[in-house]
């Protein structure tokens, strides 16, 4: 009888434990379950969010397609930006960038590898009007960094000098494919990158729209330019955009300094930039298209 007992006891000891293995298997079981099912919709949802921003990207393209007014203003249709627009289960939001209002900083080494003088005066200008000091520097370090040799300038950097930092690295000698590389080239800091950006692109010819160019690079555009004709270009095209770049020189204002800057003005846009933003549940997508209107090209692509 107690023998009896004592099997009863090891057979319920037994059970305790295959039940508490069982729960446990049951507990992780579920909890993979759980995790598998969450990574699902994390991943229905990213790719939702694609899809949206990607939507968005071809919806800017559109815009500037369908755009027939031959002068850019900032008040055109695909000037205006598309906040948070419902779409199914989530929301885009859409922006454009006009490039040609910028200097194409990739336009500062010619394709034959010599710098465009041009190009480089008006970087040097638009350095003192930022007030940034080290403007020789900054310029020769960038002529450096795009042109396909490997002899310094006076006062640049080649790959010699990126190499022997903390974390080496060699200079591109090449055009920038966007504009946060300049975040590797010798002396540019994010605070100078931000200071920058309005005025600049990489894309884009040598000349400057002059009905979208911001007021700091319209007086870097030659050494004759004044404060008082910048600000008559500014409030000539607030009025109406200028359909011509004789009509620069009826300004008073332009007496002296048409005559240096009418050969590299021009007064439409070709090249664009494209940002779609778009959320879907738990999904982000941020996707950046800069785009030659001609043609309907996309020159670059990048996906955040």
């Amino acid at each position: 009888m107690r023998r009896l007992r004592q099997e009863s006891g090891t057979v319920l000891l037994l059970v305790l434990v295959v039940v508490t293995l069982l729960t446990a298997l049951i507990g992780d079981f579920a909890f993979s379950t759980l995790v598998d099912l969450r990574m699902t919709e994390t991943f229905r949802d990213r790719t939702k969010a694609y899809y949206l921003a990607k939507g968005g990207v071809r919806f800017g393209r559109m815009m500037l397609q369908e755009d027939d007014n031959d002068y850019d203003d900032r008040n055109e249709t695909w000037a205006q930006a598309i906040i948070g627009y419902e779409v199914g289960d989530g929301v885009v939001s859409i922006t454009i960038e006009d490039h040609d209002g910028r200097l194409n900083l990739n336009r500062l080494v010619t394709s034959q590898g010599n710098t465009d003088v041009v190009i480089k005066e008006r970087l040097l200008r638009l350095f003192e009007v930022l007030e940034i000091n080290d403007g020789a520097e900054l310029t020769a370090a960038l002529i450096d960094w795009l042109d396909p040799d490997s002899d310094p300038e006076d006062l640049g950097a080649e790959s010699d000098y990126y190499q022997g930092l903390a974390a080496p690295y060699p200079a591109k000698n090449g055009p920038f494919d966007e504009l946060q590389e300049l975040l590797q080239v010798r002396g540019f800091t994010p605070e100078r990158l931000k200071l920058l950006k309005p005025h600049v692109t990489i894309w884009g010819d040598q000349k400057v729209n002059v009905n979208t160019a911001s007021r700091e690079l319209l007086l870097a555009l030659a050494d004759e330019m004044e404060s008082e004709a910048a600000e008559a270009i500014v409030s000539a095209r607030q009025e109406e955009p200028l359909t011509g770049i004789r009509q620069l020189k009826e300004l008073p204002e332009l007496e002296q300094s048409y005559g240096f800057i009418f050969r590299y003005l021009k007064v439409t846009s070709s090249s664009y930039r494209v940002t779609a933003w778009a959320e879907a549940g738990s999904g982000i997508s941020n996707l950046t298209a800069d785009i030659e209107k001609d043609g309907n090209q996309i020159l670059y692509f990048k996906v955040d």
